[in-house]
């Protein structure tokens, strides 16, 4: 008796490779070939195909040529939530809809539009409606079978239920959404703020400099104003820094310039001496003098954080060492203190955004944004930060900028 035509399946194409719709159509074509092909008879045949396809755990349905159903296993009647008769036309579900909605005809279901076109269709998703009215996600994969002679004689569709990942997407959408709605009410109430305290304070930081300057002051009315002059100094900063890390956080770009970077540091330690005169700074700076693109005020503000981070941290008489030198192609600049020091294991952390250490909460006041305003702010210049202990007790805080690159040979021959 001679055997039936064998029914094959086209090579795969580039595009299909990893598909599960054509691997699993090209698995089903396997078994139902060796089936057809066996001695037993093409009747007889099919109770082993039907099983095997009953067995798959994704839903699984074939049609003729004309797009009539001629076979669904079990998980395609769990994903429709019904059990369709053979002979009906396209795809087994009640109804079909888009994702946004949409009614779908079944004539324009990705079924039909293979059958049509004589290709496999990828790359959709769908919404099928049960009888009870519930809506599932799925992913069809259907895919053309063929004669030896390349005659479609049907198709195999693979149905894969996507209802879970897309609520999961969906409710992560959701979540980012309600964070970036939280970020930004935060940021704006963090400007608001800053803008409203930066006027007073600095009015009363200027006002008590200038009595604290007064030479008819007795020893009790000095000591108060010293207290203003600290106290609204270290609220000054504060709200430098928060005003700062609000503009970073909200797309800010800084205005990049050439900057001298050892002349930056002198202006701002010489600043900074006038309102500590109590404390010692020594500034080491190795030549030739390195010029970085920064933003002049954020140097400033990002060198101010430093040294008050070191003064706060650091008994009184111990000196606080600055130093400037060249490394390659970046120009690094080291605080250096004899204070509580930082442990390796705490060295990243002290960059959070109100990180504090115990040692830290214990020693000094402050909100921990300093050294998260300097890592972002030196980032954002393309350099790096790092902080740890000192050699011989103490801390070692300090960043890194990239040099100017038209000056790299300038720096080299020095």
């Amino acid at each position: 008796m001679t055997a039936p035509p064998t029914s094959t399946l086209p090579p795969t194409t580039q595009d299909e490779i990893g598909d599960p719709g054509s691997t699993l159509a090209r698995l089903f074509g396997a078994v139902r070939d060796r089936v057809i092909d066996s001695t037993v008879g093409a009747r007889d045949g099919e109770v082993p195909y039907r099983e095997f396809l009953d067995a798959v755990a994704v839903a699984i349905y074939t049609t003729d040529a004309d797009g009539r159903i001629t076979f669904f296993n079990d998980a395609a009647v769990q994903l429709w939530g019904r059990r369709p008769a053979l002979g009906e036309e396209w795809c087994g579900s009640l109804r079909l809809f888009h994702l946004d909605g949409r009614p779908m005809r079944h004539d324009e279901c990705p079924m039909a539009i293979a059958l049509k076109e004589h290709r496999p269709v990828r790359g959709t998703t769908a919404l099928a409606e049960r009888p009870d009215g519930r809506r599932v996600a799925f992913t069809p994969y259907p895919t053309p079978l063929r004669e030896a002679d390349g005659t479609m004689i049907g198709a195999v569709n693979v149905l894969v239920d996507v209802t879970d990942r897309l609520a999961a997407e969906q409710a992560l959408r959701t979540t980012a959404e309600a964070l970036r709605a939280s970020s930004a009410v935060k940021d704006e109430f963090l400007g608001l703020i800053s803008h409203e305290l930066r006027t007073p304070v600095t009015t009363i930081f200027g006002n008590a400099t200038l009595l604290a300057n007064r030479d008819d002051l007795d020893d009790r009315d000095r000591a108060m104003i010293d207290d203003i002059v600290g106290d609204s100094d270290r609220l000054l900063r504060i709200v430098e820094n928060l005003l700062q890390l609000t503009k970073l956080l909200s797309g800010t770009t800084l205005d990049l310039e050439p900057q001298v970077l050892d002349h930056d540091v002198r202006r701002t330690i010489a600043s900074y001496r006038r309102r500590h005169p109590s404390r010692e700074i020594r500034l080491t700076v190795s030549p030739p003098s390195a010029v970085v693109d920064a933003e002049a005020t954020t140097i400033e503000l990002i060198v101010q954080n430093l040294l008050s981070n070191a003064d706060k941290y650091s008994p009184p008489g111990e000196a606080i060492d600055v130093v400037i030198d060249l490394c390659e192609d970046e120009a690094r600049l080291h605080v250096l203190d004899r204070g509580i020091g930082i442990s390796v294991n705490e060295a990243d952390e002290v960059f959070t955004t109100f990180f504090r250490t115990d040692q830290a909460r214990r020693a000094a006041g402050g909100i921990g944004v300093g050294l998260a305003v300097c890592k972002r702010i030196v980032e954002a210049q393309g350099g790096r930060v790092w902080a740890g202990p000192r050699e011989g007790g103490g801390a070692d805080v300090g960043f890194a900028l990239p040099l100017r690159a038209d000056l790299e040979e300038t720096y080299a021959e020095a």
